[in-house]
C-alpha cells in the first residue's frame, strides 16, 4: 500500500536508506524536516507494517517542476513493481500539486534505475560531472507531466467537459 509517510516512519526511512545507499545518505534530521516543515511530499510503500520504499519530490515555489530527489526500494523487495507503483503515485502527486514535468538525478552507473525512468517515460536531458561523493558523475532525466494543447484543441477540450 502505498500512503504519505508520516513521523511514526522516521526509524524505518532512515535504516532503508542506510541500507540502500553507501554514501549521499539522507539524515534522520532531514527526513524530519522534509515531514515538518520540507516543500516536499514523501511516499511510502507498506506491507504488513513493513516498509518497502519510498518516494521523495521535492518542491521550489517558483519552479513548474517537480524535483524526484530520492526513490529507495528495499533490495529485498526489488523487482516486484515497487519502484514503479510509487514513481507513478509520486508523478500523481507532482500534478496534484500542479508540476509540468519532474525531474531527477541518478548515478551514472545505476543502469537498472535508468532503465527504469526510460520506461516510465524519461529521457536523459544532461549531465552533472563529480555529483556524488564519490566523485560519480549524474545523469539528468526528465518526464513531462502535461502536453500542452494547441488553442483549438484547448476550446474543444473546454466545450466537452462544460458538456
Amino acid at each position: 500500500m502505498i500512503r504519505p509517510a508520516n513521523l511514526s516512519d522516521l526509524d524505518a526511512l532512515v535504516q532503508l536508506e542506510t541500507r540502500n545507499f553507501d554514501s549521499d545518505h539522507l539524515s534522520r534530521r532531514s527526513f524530519h524536516y522534509l515531514l515538518t516543515r520540507g516543500n516536499a511530499i514523501l511516499l511510502v510503500d507498506e506491507e504488513h507494517k513493513q516498509l518497502r520504499g519510498y518516494a521523495l519530490l521535492r518542491f521550489h515555489a517558483r519552479s513548474p517542476r517537480a524535483r524526484l530527489y530520492s526513490l529507495a526500494i528495499d533490495h529485498k523487495h526489488r523487482s516486484r513493481g515497487i519502484g514503479r507503483a510509487l514513481l507513478a503515485a509520486a508523478e500523481d502527486a507532482a500534478r496534484g500539486r500542479g508540476a509540468a514535468s519532474v525531474q531527477l538525478e541518478l548515478r551514472k552507473d545505476n543502469h537498472a534505475a535508468a532503465r527504469l525512468y526510460e520506461k516510465m517515460g524519461y529521457r536523459e536531458f544532461g549531465t552533472y560531472l563529480d555529483y556524488y561523493a564519490d566523485h560519480m558523475d549524474a545523469l539528468r532525466m526528465e518526464k513531462p507531466l502535461t502536453t500542452r494543447l494547441h488553442a483549438t484543441d484547448q476550446v474543444a477540450h473546454a466545450v466537452h467537459r462544460a458538456s
